[in-house]
């Protein structure tokens, strides 16, 4: 259990440390594009007062000549460095728009987690009529029965029967678990801590177990592991 603490601990450092690292090369980006189109007029206007001086002259030709020159090299470069300038800003704006887009996704899912989460809690601790005892006890036994004896058993049918719905609520909740993991490993984390101070953590690594071997789903991603 603490390697795991520590593994998610990791994780979201490194998460932090990628999402840092991209939004100052962005940011380093447009200021070297800026620096560059600088030191190359400062450049150009060294070479050319270097060359011809730095005398004002009355004479039209002169001036169009000047013109002509820092029209002729600083227009394309300063044209081409304003194109860089846009396309980082596009790309900037777009992935904003991405990310905003992604946020809006997450809080909906985070919603439907919650919503979950709440009708399930009372579900597994109120106490079943026909079990005895809460349906949480029977999902623990059930995930700790190696040799599926208690599984097989018509007390644990009558339970599962009575009350299937919650393993279909975990089985969403799941799910939403899965979508996020895949996309923010931060908010995923943050989902897992949740839900485990909610129902605890015995009970969600034994609702996993138990919602994959009855639904025998090969491709149900458990997000609790064992202790």
């Amino acid at each position: 259990m603490n390697n795991k603490k520590f593994s998610n601990f990791v994780k979201v450092i490194q998460t932090i440390l990628m999402t840092t690292y991209h939004t100052w090369r962005n940011i380093l980006n447009i200021r070297l594009i800026i620096f560059l189109a600088v030191a190359i007029i400062i450049v150009v206007m060294f070479t050319y007062t270097n060359q011809f001086g730095f005398n004002l002259s009355t004479d039209h030709s002169k001036w169009a000549e000047f013109g002509s020159f820092f029209g002729g090299i600083l227009g394309p470069i300063l044209a081409f460095s304003s194109l860089l300038y846009l396309a980082i800003q596009m790309q900037q704006q777009t992935k904003e728009y991405r990310e905003a887009r992604i946020k809006s996704e997450i809080k909906q899912i985070e919603d439907s987690i919650s919503l979950y989460l709440a009708m399930l809690q009372p579900k597994l601790f109120e106490n079943d009529p026909a079990l005895g005892s809460p349906i949480s006890e029977l999902i623990l036994k059930m995930s700790n029965d190696d040799n599926q004896k208690y599984i097989k058993s018509e007390l644990c049918k009558i339970g599962m029967s009575a009350r299937a719905e919650t393993l279909v609520m975990w089985s969403h909740i799941a799910g939403n678990l899965s979508f996020i993991k895949s996309i923010n490993e931060i908010k995923y984390l943050n989902q897992i801590n949740l839900i485990a101070v909610t129902i605890g953590y015995d009970i969600c690594s034994a609702l996993d177990d138990v919602v994959k071997f009855v639904s025998g789903l090969l491709n149900f991603e458990k997000h609790f592991s064992s202790k």
